[in-house]
């Protein structure tokens, strides 16, 4: 830590191996582009690199620090809350018993991840971290750096849209 901060090349590259595919696969989520989460893994890792000197571990951890950088660098890139398609390969299903639950998983799950995709940015980006990451509501709240009462009603708020969208699919008021 202490080195990647005094600027050595090779702690930075360590530290990259290790959360590069954390960020990658959270802006991947949140933009549910892939080309997008790339440049933003760039984006995210040169804010370190310039920013190191700011990073202080007794105010928090770094992979927090990472979360709220990743997310800062999604809500710019997706200002205009189009939908996004997240692909049913990005979640690793549990493996079922027989063909058919592995097919319901899948249906369900594609349902599911649709619906995430419909969601703005700021309401993805804390049920990316809630669910996805499971990180406290105090840890997106410093993450994000918003209140614990505005991470709580974005996620209800995202839940309850969820539940509308995942039950008038199925052709029920809610899950």
């Amino acid at each position: 830590m202490e080195k990647w901060q005094t600027g050595d090349m090779n702690a930075f590259e360590a530290l990259f191996r290790q959360y590069e595919k954390l960020v990658m696969a959270n802006a991947y989520f949140i933009t549910g582009s892939r080309e997008d989460a790339e440049e933003i893994v760039q984006e995210v890792f040169v804010s370190v690199w310039k920013s190191r000197h700011t990073f202080n571990p007794e105010k928090g951890k770094l992979s927090t620090w990472l979360h709220r950088i990743t997310v800062n660098k999604c809500l710019e890139r997706g200002r205009q809350k189009k939908p996004v398609s997240i692909p049913i390969e990005a979640v690793n299903l549990p493996d079922g018993d027989g063909v058919e639950e592995a097919a319901m998983n899948r249906d369900e799950c594609e349902r599911v991840m649709s619906a995430v995709g419909s969601l703005d940015s700021k309401h993805r980006a804390v049920l990316v971290m809630r669910y996805f990451n499971e990180l406290s509501y105090e840890e997106i709240a410093r993450s994000m750096d918003i209140p614990l009462g505005t991470v709580k009603s974005r996620i209800n708020a995202a839940v309850k849209t969820l539940r509308e969208q995942i039950g008038t699919h199925r052709g029920e008021a809610s899950i």
